[in-house]
């Protein structure tokens, strides 16, 4: 990953061009984390799907104030949504956000597709839809940038992979032990080309690495591929645990082997050095006070 003191060496460099070229620069330190975690809850409805609505909860860098203080200005944040596993509520994932967001992320949780009977398709829809929707929402126009990804847990990863291949505009594909679904992200994985993380579980009983995240990552049309395998790792550790998620796992005998900080820490930094590759000069994504 690359240090903070490159960083500011790069920022330091556009801040100089931003000025050759007569426009003011950004406040020196003004995008440099750790950010407090803004919280918003908002509905849309998807023009392309009448009568859908999707509603998101969104976490985001905020200004200084209460949970609900505009988000910070002026620094281009990606915006990331995040599926949720089967049946787990979009809330359980908060560390992700407290892993993210203060680095200088947006990450939009659609609350959709929660019950025992959800449509994968329509779920991938919303999570291309969520990032299009909050990119273009006015409340946060000053505050996003250009990249614009997905993340999903289990099934909301095989969701993420349906979105990924049907939304061009989507430059980047995060999986968390990402589930086979229907229609099938299988097949779907060969339209993805964008960069793609894979992180899964060695003791993930719940999807099987041979029958969901292997024929996924076989499938990818990416040129850069990431997996990564957590030693010890389960299935639910990669959302804050939910007892129908618990139950799965307990019944196939997949129990962790490592702590739930620890698979939560590794799976953050993975997705943090991702968007650290794929950094341009002009969005310091990682700032001073976080450390590998």
């Amino acid at each position: 990953m690359t240090r903070p003191s490159a960083l500011r060496r790069v920022a330091l460099a556009f801040a100089a061009l931003v000025l050759a070229l007569g426009a003011p620069p950004i406040e020196a330190g003004t995008c440099a984390g750790p950010f407090p975690v803004g919280e918003r809850t908002i509905t849309w409805n998807d023009p392309d799907r009448p009568g859908r609505s999707v509603g998101a909860l969104v976490r985001y860098p905020r200004q200084a104030g209460g949970a609900s203080a505009p988000p910070v200005d002026g620094c281009a944040f990606p915006v990331l949504a995040v599926g949720h596993g089967f049946t787990i509520p979009a809330d359980r994932y908060r560390y992700l956000v407290d892993g993210l967001v203060p680095t200088g992320v947006i990450l939009v949780l659609p609350t959709t597709e929660t019950g025992f009977s959800p449509s994968h398709a329509a779920f991938g829809a919303d999570l291309a839809f969520v990032t299009r929707a909050l990119s273009a929402d006015a409340a946060f126009a000053g505050a996003v940038g250009a990249r614009r990804g997905v993340i999903g847990h289990s099934m909301g990863g095989g969701a993420a992979v349906l979105a990924a291949a049907s939304d061009p505009g989507l430059d980047l594909l995060v999986g968390l032990a990402p589930a086979e679904t229907s229609p099938s992200a299988v097949a779907a994985a060969s339209g993805v080309t964008v960069p793609t993380l894979i992180v899964t579980g060695s003791r993930d009983c719940v999807t099987p690495f041979a029958n969901h995240a292997g024929p996924i990552l076989a499938a990818l049309a990416s040129s850069d591929v990431r997996h990564v395998d957590l030693a010890g790792g389960s299935h639910c550790q990669f959302s804050d645990g939910y007892f129908t998620c618990s139950v799965g796992e307990g019944s196939c005998g997949g129990s962790a082997q490592i702590p739930a900080a620890t698979q939560h820490g590794a799976t953050v930094a993975e997705i943090r050095r991702l968007l650290d590759d794929l950094s341009s000069p002009g969005i310091v994504v990682f700032a001073d006070g976080f450390e590998d």
